[in-house]
């Protein structure tokens, strides 16, 4: 399964913060959404229904069908970017254009490059450049990816 829901991208202090205020029962709160807004710098409840669907793709959080409840785990970049590259729609294709190349690539060039069936369902996933923005930022937060002095490039530690 391939999630298509990412927040705005923060740092790894950011995804550990809300990871932290995602109860470990899902009975302990009616509403997860606001429980996150409260307890974290996350400022709307689509925001924090996107972060509950990134971390369950991260494998940081579960859905029982009555609410989200995080998992007992070691938050470690490698797995979580690992993980990201494995659960998110687009990652896989957004990073296979990084391995074609050996230069910095900005994110037009990325877009441009992506093959065009993946292309249109990453505009249908959210209009505009946001979604591919948000998977560029968090592969670099993850370690997937670099920022170069005129783009972005493949992580050597990826």
């Amino acid at each position: 399964m391939r999630y298509r829901q990412l927040p705005p991208v923060g740092d790894l202090t950011d995804l550990e913060s809300v990871y932290l205020a995602v109860p470990r029962d899902a009975d302990e709160t009616a509403d997860c959404c606001r429980r996150l807004c409260r307890r974290t710098t996350v400022e709307t409840r689509t925001h924090a229904s996107q972060w509950l669907v990134f971390l369950t793709a991260v494998g940081c959080v579960s859905d029982d069908g009555a609410g989200y409840y995080r998992q007992e785990t070691t938050l470690d970049a490698a797995t979580l970017g690992d993980e990201f590259v494995s659960h998110v729609f687009g990652v896989p294709a957004v990073l296979a254009v990084f391995e074609a190349t050996d230069r910095a690539l900005t994110r037009d060039e990325v877009a441009n490059r992506i093959d065009g069936r993946t292309r249109d369902r990453l505009e249908r996933t959210d209009p505009g450049p946001v979604y591919l923005d948000r998977v560029l930022g968090w592969a670099v937060t993850l370690g997937q990816l670099t920022i170069a002095d005129n783009g972005y490039m493949l992580s050597t530690t990826a």
